[in-house]
């Protein structure tokens, strides 16, 4: 029998202390042990398959049994333990075993210290081929989990987009399960083209969560905005979208999220402003009314704005804009001309100007009401 085994022999008789004096320095000096993730009879019975093992290689100079190894890396993965920290706990586990066998040979004289020179070799191979073993089962597991975790995200966040679930609780599982609360500031955002992780990349910088997903048709995200301003997010989508994106409406807890959907879709079809990509739901009524329908949106800015639209492009915009200021300043020519930095009269020659080429009354309820929707109508054309 060799020196290291005769070694190895003593230190299996004493199996039970050595495991207990691994346990306690493993829970000592590793906060992830120390806080209770791993109980104290998981932790022995962890150092006692592979311990054994080794002892067993050691004494009897046969192959090192991987397998204990291998399902503590996949064990530890489930419970999402730091991979150094379960390193660590190995090479104090084999300092300890390095501790013991030099205290056997100094008690018993079974090995001089050239022969535990010798040995130290044989230990520390078999402590590498541990480490390894177990990082490498780790980090596939891991991998396996992490796979298993984003296909239930996103099935979740399919289940949460079809409105196939709406119980509290049910969305409350989901809510947690993709870091977004249940009731909050939230807005749906879709794009037929972009770039996911890149999209939640630039609004995190800013304080926004974003679950983003892949659908058919396009790219759909769920953003909980919290304390950040509506405006400022969709300005960050402004600047980061390569195609048109359609914006919800703000919304206010997860079970509105199908609807929410619905509205971003819908926005996706309008154009609110010339010149930029971004466009928010609008959810007054007779803009939900037109944005549902733009075809015949279409139909109806042509028909009651049509020799207008025939104009050349700085005109038609000058008149445009004048007629939807006015509407917002409820028809006040003084305050019209103060946000657009004229004249009164000029803006009174500007409606006179649209009432003559769209051949009605600015006077006239049923005529207004006319204008005013084909108004909403350009919302959802090419003008």
């Amino acid at each position: 029998m060799s020196e290291l085994s005769a070694l190895s022999y003593l230190v299996l008789e004493r199996l039970d202390a050595v495991v207990e004096s691994m346990s306690r320095r493993v829970y000592s000096e590793l906060p992830f042990y120390s806080e209770g993730d791993v109980s104290a009879v998981d932790l022995r019975r962890s150092i006692y398959s592979n311990l054994v093992p080794v002892l067993r290689s050691m004494s009897a100079a046969e192959p090192l049994d991987l397998g204990p190894a291998r399902a503590t890396g996949r064990e530890r993965a489930e419970q999402n333990a730091p991979l150094p920290e379960v390193l660590r706990a190995f090479r104090i586990g084999f300092e300890e075993l390095w501790h013991d066998l030099v205290t056997a040979a100094r008690t018993t004289g079974i090995a001089s210290d050239t022969s535990l020179v010798d040995a130290a070799t044989t230990v520390w191979r078999l402590a590498g081929e541990c480490t390894d073993a177990l990082a490498i089962a780790y980090r596939a597991s891991s991998t396996e989990l992490a796979v298993q975790l984003e296909h239930r995200r996103l099935a979740l966040l399919d289940a949460l987009f079809l409105g196939t679930t709406t119980d509290t609780t049910t969305l409350w599982e989901i809510g947690e399960a993709l870091g977004t609360p249940l009731s909050g500031r939230f807005l749906v955002a879709i794009t037929r083209a972009g770039d996911g992780p890149e999209l939640t990349a630039r609004l995190r910088r800013h304080g926004v969560h974003s679950t983003w997903r892949w659908q058919p048709d396009a790219l759909t995200g769920l953003l909980s905005i919290g304390s950040t301003a509506e405006a400022g997010v969709l300005d960050d989508l402004e600047n980061c979208a390569s195609e048109d994106m359609g914006v919800s409406a703000l919304f206010e807890h997860l079970r509105d999220t199908p609807r929410a959907l619905h509205d971003a879709r819908i926005a996706l079809t309008t154009l609110t402003h010339r010149g930029g990509k971004v466009v928010q739901y609008d959810p007054s009524p007779l803009a939900m009314l037109v944005s549902a329908a733009p075809v015949e949106a279409e139909r109806i800015s042509a028909a009651v704005l049509g020799e207008l639209l025939a104009l050349g492009v700085h005109e038609r915009s000058v008149l445009i804009q004048t007629l939807r200021t006015w509407c917002a300043n409820e028809g006040s020519p003084s305050r019209t001309a103060e946000q657009m930095h004229c004249h009164a009269n000029t803006i009174r020659y500007r409606l006179r100007r649209i009432e003559t080429l769209s051949g009605r009354s600015l006077r006239d309820p049923q005529q207004l009401a006319e204008l005013v929707t084909a108004l909403s109508a350009l919302r959802v054309t090419a003008y």
